[in-house]
């Protein structure tokens, strides 16, 4: 019986809503993992032929109208799944999302089934695609093994178009590099000169300090922002960005043994794991050479989950401060199941009329939306020792370890910890 729901209703329960919401997609899933699961019992006894079918992908779009695209990823996630039988149990339980199960078995190994499962069943998509970042894929073609290419066409209407691929730590240089040269476009004269360290080379602390500049300058000018300090240009300003460093090449078409540093953060934690903070995807191995080779700012990660080198406590977060913090959380909003990137704000978790430091293990990054939704009583963040509670309404709690990943723990006592301050004065 399909009950209906007025969700005008004052009376509405909305934690009780919340968790039919829940049940109905766990039933969902079940029924994706046994739908996997026969799958890969009509695969594996190819049974396509007697159906008429080339193979079974043919028969899927064919008799259930998927797309081609759809009914090869099903075969093959129903292929893999009969070599994990932990992951196919905890699937068919409802355990993990279709999408968590898909990013768990591109890394999943005979050797380490139960501990990423595991890890798969506490964090929610993006926190287990963060926890993941570093980390080789098993069937993943050797980086030398790797095609990396730019390529040039030139359209019947004079236009151009290009297109490439690039690895893991030119990508990031190249990211970087967009920045400056969509800066390069609002900057006045004189003001890129500046951007020079004492080296020669373009001081990553300046590049920012302008940044923010240009930002007060547009938010005066009450126009919507093009250039962020923590992440790329909008879409549509990136041909602005893209010409601005073909500019500066044609302008000034210097030589140098080093290349200018581009901001690009590397993460090191201290059993010697690194990786990119906003590119889940680059190995350790991938790292190596850009570590030993550019200009990178290398942050290492205490067990605590702490940035070791950075600290500082006034009011307003300084640049390292928020570098650091952005870096820590992945560079992007620390709240549970948010992946915003742009318009971040620095909030103290104990405010600081309230005699809270702006310390980095008193800060998170916030975008804009969500420190609203804590201003505003709708989510409230605690901490207690070294672990960050946030609780939403719902009913839901998620905890933060030392600065991990926050994991889902509706049982988490709170009850002993300070009254939490919603309407706090944000760092930054």
């Amino acid at each position: 019986m399909v009950v209906s729901v007025n969700i005008l209703d004052e009376e509405l329960d909305l934690e009780w809503l919340a968790e039919e919401i829940v049940a109905t997609y766990v039933t969902v899933v079940r029924s994706k993992a046994r739908l996997m699961v026969l799958i890969g019992d009509f695969d594996q006894m190819g049974l396509a032929n007697e159906c008429g079918a080339t193979s079974t992908a043919a028969w899927l779009i064919r008799r259930l109208g998927v797309s081609e695209s759809t009914a090869h990823e099903y075969v093959s996630v129903a292929r893999q799944l009969n070599d994990f039988p932990y992951l196919t149990e905890m699937f068919l339980d409802g355990n993990l999302s279709y999408s968590a199960v898909r990013l768990l078995l591109k890394y999943l190994t005979a050797d380490n089934e139960f501990e990423l499962v595991k890890m798969g069943m506490e964090l929610n998509y993006h926190g287990l695609e963060s926890a993941l970042a570093g980390k080789q894929k098993p069937n993943e073609a050797k980086e030398e093994g790797r095609e990396y290419y730019l390529r040039l066409k030139q359209e019947a209407d004079g236009g151009l178009k290009l297109w490439g691929r690039l690895n893991a730590a030119d990508g990031e240089a190249f990211k970087a590099a967009l920045k400056i040269g969509h800066l390069a476009s609002a900057a006045e004269d004189g003001e890129l000169e500046k951007l020079l360290g004492g080296d020669g080379v373009v001081d990553n602390e300046k590049v920012d300090e302008l940044i923010h500049e240009k930002e007060k300058d547009e938010e005066a000018r009450q126009a919507k922002r093009e250039v962020s300090g923590f992440g790329l240009p909008t879409p549509r300003a990136l041909v602005f960005s893209l010409m601005g460093i073909v500019n500066m090449a044609r302008t000034k078409p210097i030589s140098t043994l080093r290349a200018p540093g581009a901001h690009v953060n590397v993460m090191m934690t201290v059993d010697g794991r690194a990786y990119l903070p906003n590119n889940a995807g680059a190995t350790t191995e991938t790292l190596e050479h850009l570590v030993s080779n550019a200009l990178v700012r290398l942050d290492t990660v205490s067990n605590q989950g702490l940035i070791l080198n950075t600290g500082r406590s006034t009011r307003l977060a300084t640049d390292g401060q928020v570098n650091a913090l952005m870096a820590m959380w992945g560079g992007q909003c620390a709240t549970p199941g948010c992946t915003h990137r742009r318009f971040m704000e620095m909030h103290h978790i104990r405010d600081w009329a309230e005699g809270g430091m702006t310390d980095l293990d008193n800060l998170l990054p916030l975008c804009s939306g969500c420190h609203s939704l804590v201003t505003e009583g709708y989510t409230t963040i605690t901490r207690n020792g070294h672990e960050i509670v946030f609780e939403f309404r719902d009913g839901s709690k998620y905890v933060s370890y030392n600065h991990s990943l926050p994991v889902r723990n509706d049982g988490y006592e709170t009850a002993d910890l300070n009254e939490p301050l919603w309407a706090d004065s944000f760092a930054g």
